[in-house]
């Protein structure tokens, strides 16, 4: 990123990362993270439309937690957690209207307003974050049906992992068989009992 709206985005990001590793996170690119106890990761990257051009651009914010957890299960690499399309809890921010929020950057700009709209942002979905960050959380969400950013059957997979580990074990069977009820007669029946048994979880039909 070199000229116009790109310079703008590229030199208001340097002062998104410097405040937020203030408030004790990482940065790498446009991704800035925190490590937290227990090996989740809570994480939130910037987005760059594929419209955008050299006078305007627009930027999303992801952000979403990674579960250590869920992802040792899984067998994911150890960087796993790094990356946005990796998170098992997921979400965009929003506007008041609740519609996803795209932020605009024109070539005129002030990085430093730019940088200060993108942090306000980033603060409010950091307050979501911590709601969220724990695997306990996250248990909670999905046997509630909640899953952002996620399938009714990754949440399912997810959930049925978390269940096993951290309670309550008693949940496991219906939260399998409410898994298997979902793919029944489908394309992924086979996949779901072949994942199932890679991941140690055992629930007889």
């Amino acid at each position: 990123m070199t000229h116009g709206s790109d310079k703008v985005l590229r030199d208001a990001l340097v002062m998104v990362r410097a405040a937020l590793r203030e408030k004790g996170n990482r940065a790498n690119g446009a991704t800035v993270y925190r490590k937290l106890n227990g090996g989740n990761v809570a994480l939130v990257s910037l987005q760059k439309s594929q419209t955008s051009s050299a006078s305007a651009a627009t930027v999303a914010i992801n952000y979403g937690v990674y579960s250590a957890r869920v992802g040792c299960r899984m067998g994911d690499e150890n960087a796993a957690g790094l990356d946005a399309r990796n998170l098992h809890w997921r979400k965009r921010v929003s506007g008041t209207d609740g519609r996803e929020r795209w932020f605009s950057v024109r070539a005129n700009d002030s990085a430093a307003d730019v940088a200060s709209s993108l942090v306000a942002a980033i603060e409010g979905a950091l307050v979501d974050l911590d709601r969220h960050a724990t695997d306990e959380a996250l248990r909670d969400e999905w046997l509630s049906g909640s899953s952002p950013g996620l399938t009714d059957m990754q949440r399912l997979f997810n959930l049925a992992i978390l269940v096993s580990e951290i309670g309550p074990t008693e949940r496991l069977v219906s939260v399998v068989s409410e898994l298997r009820a979902l793919v029944a007669g489908g394309a992924h029946e086979e996949l779901v009992e072949h994942r199932l048994a890679r991941i140690g979880i055992e629930v007889p039909r």
